[in-house]
């Protein structure tokens, strides 16, 4: 199994609306060297919640699912508002009919011999009353939901890989950016006996940071710990990257657009 990895478009600044069509293009024509057809998109899809940005990435994604891809978003920030700090029910149901297909977080889907488990980072978060950052919290009942689904899976698919992904970087430590539940999050992701890990790989996003962390997958017990950049923006070399996870051989290959 391979998964192209996506994160932070933010559809609505910039350009970035024409830079996902070139993304779009070269992921429907080029399946023959990346061969995925699972598109994982970490959060800030589009940058402040209005309606026109929901509609456009709605008719990338729908390219995408025409062509043969499965697309497993979960939400970020700026999915749920302007600037990534002033959340709004609204949005939240806009994101549900534009993008995620209403569904509800954790939100879980079983391709081939993987178990993808998408989280909403922000669900907890839209309680708090906090205009100076742009943290987020799982929160204790999608919390005790996951460890139900991760029981499952122990009890009824333990031969399959299990992929957990979502918007808030787990390992960064920034008060304004931070997963405010992220010791309970890893408490729940690790066997409460053995000390394993109860998952194969971890995707986020958030930050704008492409990095795999290999101290926290030895600390953890995790094949994969991956963050992806912003897939919009450019590397010193003004092209853009695009993340293939593979979780056979455990690598990332990346491919320069």
């Amino acid at each position: 199994m391979k998964i192209l990895h996506l994160s932070d478009i933010h559809i609505g600044k910039s350009k970035n609306h024409t830079t996902l069509k070139t993304i779009r293009d070269w992921l429907i024509d080029n399946k023959d060297i990346h061969k995925s057809s699972v598109v994982v998109i970490t959060g800030d899809i589009v940058d402040s919640g209005e309606l026109w940005q929901f509609k456009c990435a709605q008719h990338h994604l729908n390219k995408l699912r025409l062509a043969g891809f499965n697309i497993l978003p979960c939400p970020g920030n700026h999915d749920y508002g302007a600037l990534g700090i002033i959340e709004n029910n609204h949005c939240i149901r806009q994101f549900g009919k534009y993008i995620s297909n209403n569904a509800d977080y954790p939100h879980v889907e079983i391709i081939d011999n993987c178990v993808f488990i998408m989280l909403d980072s922000m669900l907890e978060e839209m309680r708090h009353d906090d205009f100076i950052g742009a943290q987020g919290e799982l929160g204790k009942q999608q919390l005790n939901t996951l460890n139900y689904h991760l029981d499952d899976i122990e009890q009824n698919h333990s031969e399959m890989k299990v992929v957990v992904a979502l918007h808030h970087h787990p390992f960064y430590y920034s008060h304004f950016l931070k997963l405010r539940d992220d010791e309970l999050f890893k408490k729940v992701i690790t066997d409460r006996d053995s000390g394993d890990s109860r998952i194969d790989c971890l995707l986020f996003g958030h930050k704008h940071d492409e990095k795999r962390f290999h101290d926290k997958e030895q600390k953890y017990n995790i094949q994969i710990i991956y963050s992806s950049g912003s897939t919009v923006e450019r590397n010193e070399n003004g092209r853009f990257i695009i993340p293939v996870i593979d979780l056979e051989t455990n690598t990332i290959e990346r491919h320069l657009v």
